[in-house]
């Protein structure tokens, strides 16, 4: 775990906690769909493209 504090940027979310989860599969590439690509969107407004 890292403590870390991010800055303040105008219209972020307060208070996110972001984890990043890493998994061992044996499915192929191109069976893997990540879902929370899509929705990533709306937790840095700023930078979304």
């Amino acid at each position: 775990m890292l403590c870390a504090v991010e800055i303040d940027v105008p219209g972020a979310l307060p208070r996110v906690i972001r984890a990043m989860v890493t998994v061992n599969t044996e499915l192929k590439i191109d069976e893997i769909s990540h879902v929370y690509l899509g929705g990533a969107k709306a937790l840095r407004k700023d930078i979304a493209q």
